[in-house]
């Protein structure tokens, strides 16, 4: 099966490495993200007056720690459905949707609408811009075996918005640094 050529696993150890020992991480109950900001050459897309260059996705990748999660299925599969809510959640980033945990709930757990209206929509534009991450490491915790479906993309959404305020370029600043006045 292809995957979508905007998102890149991560499959190098040296760059997983990188992402523990930058140690900049924001944790949830079932999730800690490890992010790791591009450089600065590559922040700006070419011809581009924006802080980040918006068409590189970042490198992704998942941990289930053996320690953690004795079971290789039980691994597979709490990676399998975090995986799945990045995707949704990037995906509806993409998509302009109003906002990417809540349009992702009601997409795949009640097939209904939730911003309809185009006020709403634009007030409600998510808050994290990913093409600012070179990587982000999703860990994942025990917890997440047993979480219901609805909360993963929660914790998922919660995770890159912490991220976003905690670590990300704000309105030109240096990442992590504050907001230019």
């Amino acid at each position: 099966m292809k995957h979508s050529c905007l998102t890149e696993r991560l499959r190098k150890s040296s760059v997983f490495q990188r992402a523990y020992t930058g140690r900049k991480n924001v944790n949830t109950r079932l999730v800690t993200l490890y992010v790791v900001p591009r450089a600065k050459s590559e922040r700006k897309a070419p011809g581009s007056n924006s802080s980040f260059n918006a068409t590189r996705m970042p490198f992704v990748g998942f941990v289930a720690a053996k320690k953690v999660l004795k079971s290789a299925v039980a691994r597979n599969r709490v990676k399998r459905r975090v995986r799945e809510a990045y995707r949704l959640l990037t995906r509806s980033l993409r998509e302009g949707h109003c906002d990417p945990a809540r349009a992702a709930i009601a997409k795949t757990v009640q097939n209904t609408a939730i911003c309809t209206d185009s006020k709403t929509e634009s007030a409600a534009k998510p808050q994290y811009k990913l093409g600012q991450w070179y990587v982000l490491v999703f860990v994942l915790h025990a917890a997440a075996l047993e979480a219901s479906w609805a909360d993963i993309l929660k914790a998922v959404d919660e995770c890159l918005n912490k991220a976003e305020h905690k670590y990300g370029v704000m309105r030109g600043g240096e990442p992590g640094g504050k907001p230019r006045e």
